[in-house]
């Protein structure tokens, strides 16, 4: 763990940097419009990696807030704030070890994405695809036997498979969305994202020179509205 304050914050300044950057760079005047939203919706996560031999994805929930800048009628960026509950992995049997075990965690995330933008149906609907990243911040992890009915106890004790939480993740994401958007800009959709963690999230891996690496699918319920005019 020495050393991450450093490396997530230099991320955090860069990221954000480079997102008021594209921004300020791609936005036109006579097209710019920043849109406010909230949304909310299901998880799926798993672990993969060579030290998990076989597990099973557990379902969890996400919600959160974003403000999109669209710059064109075919190009945006997002950026938001979301909480992913009950992440994690169950039925876990990790190498050189029998027994199997349930894990779950909790992280708060900063998602930034580029999405490029298809109005169809003179303009009443609109998919969207895109792609980005989200620095993912670790809250909770818990751990239990998966014969055993409820968690209580934390990740990293002594004797208990996986080790210290890896408190860290940066997640590559991309997916697709549908949105239906109505005459003054606001609207409702949803999106279907894809997130593939690049660290190790559990420190017995990561010790051992092996990899155990967040796998998130989520579905977005979304609602949004203008806060600077209508879409042109």
């Amino acid at each position: 763990m020495r050393g991450k304050p450093f490396t997530m914050n230099r991320l955090l300044r860069r990221s954000l940097f480079g997102a008021a950057a594209l921004t300020v760079a791609s936005a036109s005047p006579a097209a710019a419009q920043w849109d406010f939203g909230i949304f909310a919706g299901p998880t799926n996560a798993d672990f993969t990696g060579s030290y998990v031999e076989s597990s099973i994805g557990t379902w969890g929930f996400t919600l959160g807030v974003f403000v999109e800048r669209l710059f064109s009628r075919h190009f945006s960026l997002e950026a938001g704030v979301s909480l992913m509950g009950q992440a994690g992995s169950f039925k876990v049997k990790s190498l050189g070890r029998d027994s199997i075990w349930d894990y779950r965690t909790g992280y708060l995330q900063v998602p930034i994405a580029v999405n490029y933008l298809l109005p169809i149906a003179d303009d009443k609907w609109e998919l969207r695809g895109f792609a980005g990243f989200s620095p993912a911040f670790g809250g909770s992890c818990e751990i239990k036997p998966s014969n055993q009915f409820s968690f209580d106890t934390d990740c990293g004790g002594a004797g208990l498979p996986g080790g210290d939480f890896e408190k860290f993740d940066l997640l590559l994401q991309f997916g697709v969305g549908f949105d239906r958007v109505f005459k003054g800009g606001s609207g409702f959709g949803f999106d279907a994202r894809y997130s593939i963690g690049t660290q190790n999230v559990l420190g017995e891996a990561a010790a051992n020179g092996l990899s155990a690496k967040n796998r998130i699918l989520d579905i977005k319920f979304r609602l949004f509205l203008p806060l600077e005019g209508p879409r042109r």
